[in-house]
């Protein structure tokens, strides 16, 4: 188990996806209430959902401004902000995406013939699978297996 490298606003790699499931559920029951649901799963998923997307966004443009420079070749990777030796683009990404996989699930069971979850289940899991993998390989595989 590696150490967390982080300077100035790096932190919000871990802080964000974990604030991000407390404030979408949060927000979630509140709209539901104001807008007068009765569903009592529906609501609070979606807002975890949106939550935790927006928060995969700000995580990987904190981890694209801290980890990379441009330079005449290219973009350059490193592992200044990392979580265990990886970069907290990919991390933050990874652990957001993967809170988000249970209420897409359900949100997608609201929207779709009942019984239906699981399959919401595995296409979030697999599009998590996906995400992660392509910002692994774009951004963290140059710098850790250089």
């Amino acid at each position: 188990m590696g150490r967390a490298k982080t300077t100035g606003y790096g932190w919000v790699g871990s802080v964000l996806p974990l604030l991000a499931l407390v404030l979408g559920a949060s927000l979630g029951i509140g709209v539901g209430a104001w807008l007068k649901v009765e569903d009592v799963f529906g609501p609070p998923a979606l807002g975890v959902l949106a939550g935790e997307v927006a928060a995969a966004a700000v995580v990987f443009l904190v981890g694209f401004r801290k980890n990379s420079s441009w330079t005449p070749e290219g973009r350059r990777w490193t592992r200044k902000h990392s979580y265990g030796g990886h970069g907290v683009q990919w991390l933050g990404v990874t652990i957001a995406l993967a809170i988000a996989t249970v209420p897409f699930s359900i949100t997608f069971e609201k929207l779709t013939p009942p019984g239906l979850d699981w399959a919401g289940l595995v296409a979030a899991m697999a599009a998590t699978a996906g995400v992660s993998r392509l910002i692994y390989v774009k951004t963290c595989a140059p710098v850790i297996d250089a």
